[in-house]
């Protein structure tokens, strides 16, 4: 026994024991020590503060809040010493589509047949609207009622039964039959797909429809005040192939007069029966013209760099990023379509993220940096269908063939229950190692899954082969709506969260050897099958938003698209007999579709046709 200088007995092979236990961590302590000082509660809030305060108006794409935000990310990353690692300094500017206004040429007229009716008539302009996915052009043709739109085969329900709409305009309501009613068959969580007026337009196309005429169901909605609800904010870049337009309850009344019944009276009819009453609307006739006008801007992404100190690892990196954008007053993408033109500050989604970037960007800066370099991104247009990260792509500071790995932050701001969820931990075959002891001092309740795809920037990276990490808190209720508001963030979790990302950059980033990329192969099962229908395992190139058809990045080991004889470079224009103009065709046609069907598809290959087919499987 020795007595220790300060005075208590300690036993030599307990001291010996201690020394085995915190040599270790020396590297652990030292490490964590810039991240507990710089990395808090309350200067991850004081962030979120800023991000989401009303001046910055939802961070809409296109919007001066989000040139606000921009403008504060890059005086953060300035402030601590990042070097710009953008285009034009810190900034790495693309173009997008920032919204959709009607053209002067967009008329709705109603042209009435037989002697004793009275020539056309044009309809008032605050009477109706287009879409802002629908086509230009002029459509004239004869009047479908046709209930809902919906086509719901599982369901025994098919407002187009027994009736040729081709060339024809069909006339429909919004929701679904029985909406209020918990027991019907449309409230499985699987078919809201039906309610959703993309979905009605596509279906209408599919059934040769050259129109399609929205009007409010009424039932529903009584003693509501009715609104014309298309085109609100940033349109989404993409069309729909059919002339689409939103119109007022009076102008259906108005058509609907030559069938004896009001449009309540067929909703009824409808409702009561879970039958369709589609009907051709005699002695009258209806002339379309839409002209929309594209509004085109640019938005930013946010680069800094923290160069590495090693002269051989510098000169690979690790990119860590979280999309700044959000939803700005609403519009297409909002969960609460009633409440347009109220800020969503996206607290969560994703100042939370953007937080925890440029708290990560301070703690390294102040501890000087790391082996490899670090690239620090705030990326745009996440909201739209993760184009700033595919953008980042074409001009990065450093090449993705020496990118290490990608860590997305996504909504880390609601810690419950200390459950964290990691996603992409099978794309880097070390991944799963190095998390597990870097938890072991932080105690999270970790959830991983192996995935590298997702609805966030990760995709982009590891389409290109990049590992990848994708931190993200978990799903609620304030999701794209306005009430994502800072007062629902957990800041100590939020904290906590950021910090056990810091440590996991840290060993990545000094760690001598890089990450081992893996192509991860996800089980499938056969049989059954629903929610966002059928899998086929494409990977959209996110980066051509423009193009017709959907350009693929590649596909999934395994899958029923690599065994129709898809690969990257590919575009997708047909499947299953549909025309595939854009993602939300592919959508639309995999949600009809169920695991065994088989389907030939079309692609083109340098400009070539190929036709191939094959079996569709059960999503996961």
């Amino acid at each position: 026994m020795r007595r220790t200088r300060s005075g208590f007995k300690v036993h030599g092979s307990v001291r010996q024991g201690w020394r085995r236990l915190w040599i270790p961590l020396v590297p652990f302590l030292i490490a964590a020590s810039a991240p507990q000082e710089t990395i808090t509660a309350a200067a991850l809030l004081e962030q979120i503060r800023v991000l989401a305060s009303p001046a910055m108006t939802g961070r809409g794409v296109g919007t001066p809040g989000i040139e606000r935000a921009a403008d504060h990310i890059t005086r953060e990353f300035q402030r601590v010493g990042l070097k710009p690692g953008g285009t034009q300094g810190y900034r790495q500017s693309f173009a997008v589509i920032t919204g959709v206004k009607v053209g002067p040429k967009t008329r709705l007229r109603v042209v009435r047949e037989g002697s004793d009716q009275k020539g056309s008539e044009t309809i008032p302009d605050n009477l109706f609207t287009p879409f802002g996915f629908s086509e230009d052009g002029v459509v004239e043709g004869e009047i479908v009622f046709a209930g809902y739109g919906i086509t719901a085969p599982e369901l025994n329900y098919d407002d187009y039964a027994g009736i040729d709409v081709t060339g024809k305009i069909v006339l429909i309501m919004t929701h679904e039959p029985r909406e209020k009613d918990e027991k019907s068959s449309f409230r499985d969580p699987n078919a809201y797909r039906y309610t959703e007026v993309r979905y009605k337009a596509i279906n209408a196309r599919e059934h040769g429809a050259g129109a399609i005429i929205v009007v409010e169901d009424p039932l529903g909605h009584q003693g509501e005040r009715e609104e014309l609800f298309a085109i609100r904010g940033v349109a989404g870049g993409s069309r729909a192939g059919i002339v689409a337009i939103n119109a007022r309850r009076r102008v259906a009344e108005q058509l609907l007069k030559g069938t004896g019944k009001t449009l309540i009276q067929l909703q009824q009819d409808i409702d009561q029966t879970v039958t369709p009453q589609t009907v051709l609307i005699p002695t009258v006739r209806l002339a379309i013209r839409v002209e929309l006008i594209e509004e085109r801007g640019t938005t930013v992404n946010i680069i800094g760099v923290l160069p590495g100190s090693d002269p051989v690892l510098g000169g690979t990196a690790i990119v860590v990023g979280a999309h700044y954008d959000h939803l700005g007053l609403g519009g297409e993408y909002s969960l609460a379509p009633s409440r347009y033109g109220e800020i969503h500050p996206g607290a969560d989604d994703n100042a939370s993220g953007t937080a925890g970037l440029i708290l990560l960007a301070r703690a390294f800066a102040r501890r000087g940096g790391a082996k490899r370099t670090l690239i620090f991104a705030a990326f745009s247009a996440e909201e739209l269908g993760i184009v700033g990260s595919s953008h980042y792509e074409e001009s990065p500071p450093i090449q993705l063939q020496r990118t290490v790995a990608m860590i997305n932050l996504d909504m880390i701001g609601r810690l419950t229950n200390r459950t964290l969820y990691i996603f992409g931990v099978k794309t880097g075959k070390e991944f799963a190692d190095l998390i597990e002891e870097v938890n072991r001092y932080l105690d999270l309740t970790l959830k991983l899954g192996g995935d590298g795809y997702g609805p966030s920037d990760h995709t982009s990276f590891y389409s290109r082969k990049v590992p990848v990490l994708f931190f993200f808190t978990g799903p609620h209720t304030d999701y794209h709506r306005p009430s994502d508001t800072i007062d629902k963030i957990n800041g100590k979790g939020l904290a906590d969260v950021t910090r056990l990302v810091y440590q996991v950059i840290d060993r990545l980033a000094n760690r001598p050897e890089p990450v081992t990329y893996v192509e991860v192969k996800e089980p499938r099962r056969a049989g059954g099958g629903r929610g966002y229908g059928a899998y086929f395992g494409s990977i959209p190139d996110f980066g051509s938003p423009d193009e017709e058809g959907v350009r693929l990045s590649g596909v999934r080991p395994g899958s029923p698209a690599e065994r129709a004889g898809l690969r990257g470079g590919d575009i997708l224009v047909e499947m299953g007999g549909v025309r595939i103009k854009n993602l939300h065709d592919l959508v639309f046609v995999l949600r009809s579709k169920r695991a065994g069907d088989k389907v030939e598809v079309v692609f083109l290959r340098n400009g070539q046709a190929v036709r191939g087919t094959t079996t569709l499987e059960r999503r996961r």
